[in-house]
Formats: C-alpha cells, structure tokens, sequence
C-alpha cells in the first residue's frame, strides 16, 4: 500500500495452503474480488502476517496454521487493484454446525487457553480457579500433565516410555511392575528385599551356596 491510496479490506476463504515456494502463503477466495469463476489456479498468494513473537526472520519463528476452509480477514496491499492480499487473522464461527474452536476451550469464561492441530495434537493451559493444570496431549492420547498441585504425570498410552541418556531421581522411585535390568545395579546405600539386605544375606542350606555371606553362583557346591 502506499502513502495516500485507498485502504481496501476483505474478509474470504483459505482455498490452497500448499506454497511451492514454502514462504508462509496461502490462496484466498476474497469475497465480492474473486467470485468462483476464478479458479484456484488463477488466485493470487496471499502473505500471512505472523505475531511478533515470531520473528519470520532466517528460519527463526513459526509457520501459520490456517487449513483450507479457514475464513480469514485482511487487506489488498495493492489497493484497489486487489492483486496482492494481506491476511491478517482468522474468523472462528460455525462450520456445517460445528462450532471452530477446539471443544476443550469452550467454557465461559474462557479460561483454559487451548492450541490444537489438525492432527489432533493438543496443548491446554487451564487458568480455572482450583484445577489449574498444564496439559499436552499426542493424537495417540499419550499425555503429558502438570496438575493443579504441581503433580507431573506421564501417561503413554503403549506403556512404554523411552529415556535415553544419564538419568537421576531425587526421592524414592516406586515400581509397581517387574524390573529388568541390561547392566550391572551399583548402589551406595544399601539394597533390600522383602525388608532383607542384600549385603549380608546369606543363602544357607541352598544346594548352590558356599558357607558365609557369598552369593550364590549357580555352580554346584563343591
């Protein structure tokens, strides 16, 4: 836009998402400019204006998050010519009924601030008075969840929860499951099972044990 054309404003309809040249733009069927006689092909890409909190700038930043059905509002940066479209945020309505924000934030008020994908990806930052919580949330419906006590609760929905690298544990470590360890256990205090320690257990009478406080080898007693 330059300095003393007309400002012209537009509300319209995501219609391509896919840049080729992967710059952050989107098609938008611009209502009352392009009517459906102009074919997706023929629509001119539209910039997306980002927060500033993304700094659009070497890969530094975020990408938008708009899909093809969003409805958008924005300015020609062209003026009246309406060739080169600003798009300056959507518009949350219904959709075939369906209400377009994310069920989880539909509370009034509407304290839980909620970001979701089109993957069905989830992050929730509940503000609610007494059920405070940080929620995130895969497809899959593996959670991770910070409870309004301060509780953090990991739930894989497989079972199985992977931790690669040194890892250290300030407290006690309660394992309801079995066990199993690939290497060697070195501990600095002492281990006990069932209330018996280890260090100074003894197998007595066992057909594989030698006398005193040994181990037993599971080699016959000589």
């Amino acid at each position: 836009m330059y300095i003393g054309s007309e400002f012209v404003w537009f509300t319209g309809q995501i219609e391509d998402i896919n840049d080729p040249k992967k710059i952050n733009r989107v098609k938008v069927r611009c209502f009352g400019f392009y009517d459906d006689s102009v074919s997706v092909d023929n629509l001119p890409w539209a910039t997306v204006i980002m927060p500033t909190t993304s700094a659009s700038y070497k890969g530094i930043g975020s990408n938008h998050e708009l899909v093809v059905g969003s409805w958008v509002v924005g300015f020609f940066r062209d003026g009246p010519s309406a060739q080169d479209p600003i798009i300056m945020g959507s518009i949350a309505t219904q959709t075939n009924g369906t209400i377009d924000i994310p069920t989880e934030a539909q509370l009034n008020p509407p304290t839980n601030k909620v970001h979701k994908t089109e993957g069905g990806h989830l992050i929730e930052y509940d503000n609610t008075d007494g059920s405070k919580r940080i929620n995130i949330q895969h497809a899959s419906g593996t959670t991770i969840n910070i409870n309004n006590d301060g509780t953090v609760e990991i739930n894989a929905i497989n079972d199985i929860v992977n931790i690669d690298g040194n890892t250290t544990i300030t407290g006690t470590l309660h394992v309801t499951g079995a066990q199993t360890n690939d290497s060697t256990i070195i501990a600095q205090g002492e281990i006990t099972g069932n209330e018996i320690p280890l260090s100074t257990h003894k197998h007595e009478g066992s057909p594989t044990a030698g006398s005193g406080p040994q181990s037993d080898t599971g080699e016959p007693k000589a």
